[in-house]
């Protein structure tokens, strides 16, 4: 195993193999099993001084609205290992979340301390992917002359993109959605798509964005080639189910959402999304209550629709 400059990698720990495993899960989105993955993997007493475990259990925390908990855990991980990149830049987006909730002017005070941890972040490992992100986030997050802006959104996707191709794309898309540009949007997810078939990111997110223009015929092949690519994740799985529905191949949709059960049977989004599309195209009512019911079991992954919208979508079916 080589590392991204050829030198040869040290062989990964069952430590890092976690982080790595509990990073998959959440790009899968399916965070309610990488957060147990690393809720069990920091109480076990030998790990207490992995400081990156314990960022990464920081960051999938304040994912969950748990940014206290978030800052606390990301603390100790800057704490034990002031060299650990991945530590300040969670640490940073616990402060950042939290400056968030707090008042302009409180928030304009907490400001030189929340960005001298993404600093020290990208002093010790500017070529993490993960820290251009969080300057992106950052720089949109605040005006040009409080140090933040467009231009300066642009300057570190384009650091992102001689990192990472594909994420250079997608950051470069999401500038564009901020701007309210959505046809430069999706040419810069067409980009993605383009720049690396193999890797099912940018199809499923050009993919994406056709469905949600409801252009379903030509999100198709796209949502189907991300779901044949990475059958593990929940997101694949719950849009390839809806953009079937929307084309009225009900037992295909069916067949997707019965084998993505199997295989993630917590992360449900495709019972929610798949009965949202039956409701938008007047197609079996009875059964997208049946799959709302099965929504409703279980608690949603953060950033997916609410147990409240799950059971307003119910109510709308009648």
């Amino acid at each position: 195993m080589a590392s991204a400059w050829g030198a040869p990698a040290p062989p990964p720990t069952v430590r890092d193999a976690t982080v790595e495993r509990a990073a998959n899960l959440v790009e899968w989105g399916r965070l309610k099993e990488a957060r147990d993955l690393l809720a069990a993997a920091v109480a076990v007493p030998a790990n207490a001084a992995d400081a990156r475990l314990l960022a990464y259990y920081a960051h999938v925390l304040i994912k969950f609205g748990d940014v206290s908990g978030g800052q606390r855990w990301a603390k100790r991980a800057v704490a034990l290992d002031p060299q650990c990149a991945s530590c300040h830049l969670y640490l940073f987006e616990a402060m950042a979340t939290r400056a968030r909730t707090l008042s302009t002017m409180r928030g304009i005070w907490e400001l030189p301390k929340v960005k001298k941890q993404l600093e020290q972040a990208t002093a010790l490992d500017p070529h993490l992917d993960d820290v251009q992100w969080g300057w992106i986030e950052f720089d949109l997050g605040l005006p040009k002359a409080a140090g933040g802006g467009l231009e300066a959104a642009r300057a570190h996707a384009a650091q992102l993109e001689q990192i990472d191709l594909v994420d250079g794309h997608l950051a470069l898309a999401s500038i564009a959605a901020s701007e309210g540009q959505p046809q430069q949007a999706l040419q810069e997810y067409r980009a993605a798509a383009a720049a690396a078939p193999g890797d099912p990111r940018g199809t499923f997110a050009l993919g994406k964005a056709l469905y949600q223009r409801g252009q379903y015929a030509a999100a198709a092949p796209l949502l189907a080639r991300a779901l044949a690519l990475n059958p593990q994740s929940a997101l694949y799985s719950g849009y390839q189910a809806a953009n079937l529905v929307h084309l009225h191949q009900l037992e295909a949709a069916r067949a997707v959402i019965a084998a993505g059960q199997k295989v993630h049977p917590d992360s449900r989004l495709a019972e929610y999304l798949t009965a949202q599309a039956l409701k938008a195209t007047g197609q079996d009512f009875a059964w997208a209550r049946q799959l709302l019911a099965s929504y409703l079991t279980v608690p949603p992954e953060p950033e997916q629709p609410t147990a409240a919208e799950g059971r307003e979508l119910l109510a709308a079916l009648g």
